[in-house]
């Protein structure tokens, strides 16, 4: 069995690095999304809302090389695993084409901390899509930010072979 690669991104560099190997993602598409609130309600039974989520989606997604062999296998699946997530914005609507990803990138921001005023550096994922102007008949490539991170971690999951 080959060992999964282990990527953790904490900067636009180390994103560059993990979107060269993963081809961007090109081809691939998102099997499952998990959204985890950090919110939680405290013994005394206050609340604390800090609106900051940890992400998680499954990348389904064979379309890069490993070593010589030409791509992965087709059951492939890449685990995104996203910390301190804000600005959230979730796009599925039907004119999304089968949600394939045709790119994605990730650059630094700057963004309010969860609950504060004060500002903070993070990430930002964006994905490019094509979706279909039904008026035109034509599709158009459409991107737009997903969401800001702290950091992330991507991992390959064993192929079911």
């Amino acid at each position: 069995m080959i060992e999964p690669i282990i990527v953790d991104v904490t900067s636009e560099e180390t994103a560059a690095r993990a979107l060269e190997y993963f081809n961007g993602f090109h081809d691939g598409f998102m099997q499952r999304i998990v959204l985890a609130s950090q919110d939680r309600i405290e013994q005394d039974r206050s609340q604390t809302c800090t609106g900051v989520f940890d992400v998680e989606i499954d990348f389904a997604h064979y379309n890069y090389p490993r070593g010589t062999e030409p791509f992965h296998p087709h059951d492939q699946i890449v685990r995104a695993q996203f910390r301190n997530a804000q600005d959230i914005l979730a796009d599925f609507r039907d004119g999304f084409l089968g949600n394939t990803i045709i790119s994605m990138s990730i650059t630094a921001r700057a963004r309010r901390k969860g609950g504060q005023t004060a500002m903070e550096p993070c990430l930002a994922l964006r994905l490019g899509r094509h979706f279909y102007v039904e008026a035109e008949r034509r599709h158009e490539l459409r991107e737009y930010q997903s969401f800001t991170f702290t950091d992330a971690r991507l991992v390959e999951l064993p192929a079911d072979e």
